[in-house]
């Protein structure tokens, strides 16, 4: 298990050391069946004692994404293709958590950082993908099992903040003693 996961511009990274079990992998898993068209995933799965963090990361604030928006449009996590996505990452991710034997209560995490993002933003996304994802759905079939068990939409700081997560600090590269 690699103790620090990097994001895949390489500026930031996720410090995993305090986690059970930690993974990057998905995509590249994916690539090697040849599904990297037909799923998406999230990139960072951490273990913890009584959860899995299913994480997706997404830093439009870095030099090289503000360079890109420059030249194409600022990056709106309310764009339908850029939602879609978010959502689809999830679902997506389930087969790799049932495959590895995952079986905690799930928690979707959306680490986002971009131009125009603010806490109540984050909050109104937060509140659409939860309409979105499988929460409607474990209701209706009454069972207890559970696809999720949470989804949450936080910046870098809230989430080395918070006291769920800040165990799992996401720093730049260079202060994670990589």
């Amino acid at each position: 298990m690699p103790d620090i996961l990097i994001e895949e511009k390489g500026k930031y990274g996720i410090d995993c050391r305090n986690a059970i079990w930690a993974s990057d992998e998905i995509h590249k898993i994916y690539h090697s069946c040849g599904l990297p068209e037909i799923l998406s995933d999230a990139d960072f799965v951490v273990e913890t004692e009584d959860a899995i963090l299913l994480i997706e990361y997404k830093n439009a604030n870095i030099p090289e994404a503000r360079t890109h928006a420059a030249a194409e449009k600022e990056y709106n996590p309310f764009q339908t293709d850029k939602f879609n996505k978010i959502v689809s990452k999830f679902y997506d991710s389930l087969h790799y958590l049932r495959l590895a034997g995952k079986e905690k209560p799930v928690h979707y995490i959306f680490v986002l950082e971009y131009p125009k993002g603010d806490s109540a933003s984050r909050k109104l996304l937060r509140n659409r993908l939860k309409k979105r994802l499988p929460f409607q759905l474990q209701k209706q079939f009454d069972t207890g099992i559970k696809l999720i068990d949470s989804v949450s939409v936080m910046d870098i700081s809230e989430w080395n903040l918070d006291i769920n997560y800040r165990r799992y600090p996401i720093l730049p590269v260079s202060q994670l003693g990589t």
